[in-house]
């Protein structure tokens, strides 16, 4: 009986060695073949709110400097501009709903952010006298939507707008 424990003991050593010397070798033969090299450029895919300044809304979105009778969105993709102020309670309120937005929409729908005090000059040409205002824009048109509403709203309106 002694013997045969002994014999149960190294083989069950045996075979725990055995088979960790296995993972090993499978773990650096993974790491040798991942990642192959590529030649295609990537495609990166927005999923996160970024922060505009009036230059870069003026490039990215809509230049109204240049265009000031008609509506040329100069964006690839639909977006949704979320105007706000540090100071403003439902505009941070709404913040994380923006966030969860555009991890759902991402490569569909770009989202930024704006601060209507450092963009003032923007501000006062969208005539914007509440916020949060949020405008959802595509190569048609521009539509707004100015205050704080539950996060299905801005759902329903990207799909309704933006997303058919």
């Amino acid at each position: 009986m002694k013997k045969l424990a002994i014999i149960f003991g190294i083989m069950s050593l045996f075979i725990a060695c055995n088979s960790n010397t296995k993972k090993e070798t499978s773990v650096e033969t993974k790491s040798t073949t991942e990642a192959p090299i590529t030649t295609k450029p990537e495609v990166r895919v927005q999923a996160q709110v970024i922060q505009l300044d009036e230059t870069q809304y003026r490039n990215q979105i809509f230049d109204y400097v240049q265009n000031t009778q008609q509506w040329v969105y100069k964006g690839k993709r639909p977006c949704v501009v979320d105007f706000y102020a540090e100071w403003c309670r439902p505009c941070k309120m709404i913040a994380p709903y923006f966030d969860t937005l555009a991890i759902e929409y991402a490569g569909k729908v770009d989202f930024y952010r704006v601060n209507v005090d450092e963009a003032r000059n923007l501000s006062q040409i969208f005539n914007i006298q509440s916020i949060p205002m949020v405008m959802f824009c595509n190569s048609q048109k521009a539509q707004a939507a100015s205050g704080a509403y539950p996060i299905q709203f801005y759902r329903n309106m990207i799909d309704s707008l933006l997303v058919k």
